[in-house]
């Protein structure tokens, strides 16, 4: 799980910043229906435990960078 995400987070943004730990095979960016923007968190499911492990160490404390 990513989250204290900005509103301006894209799964494409998610997906640059978390791919080089591993294979994703899923990222779910968590909208809010009624402002029709992120709600600040998303879910990351890599192929592998070990390449998750890796992205929780790589990522901490770090921001993602959007484009």
């Amino acid at each position: 799980m990513a989250a204290g995400l900005s509103f301006r987070t894209t799964e494409e943004s998610l997906r640059n910043a978390f791919q080089d730990f591993g294979q994703l095979v899923e990222v779910n960016l968590v909208m809010d229906r009624v402002a029709n923007r992120p709600r600040g968190f998303a879910f990351l499911r890599y192929a592998m435990e070990e390449e998750s492990k890796r992205a929780i160490e790589g990522m901490h404390g770090k921001s993602v960078k959007l484009e």
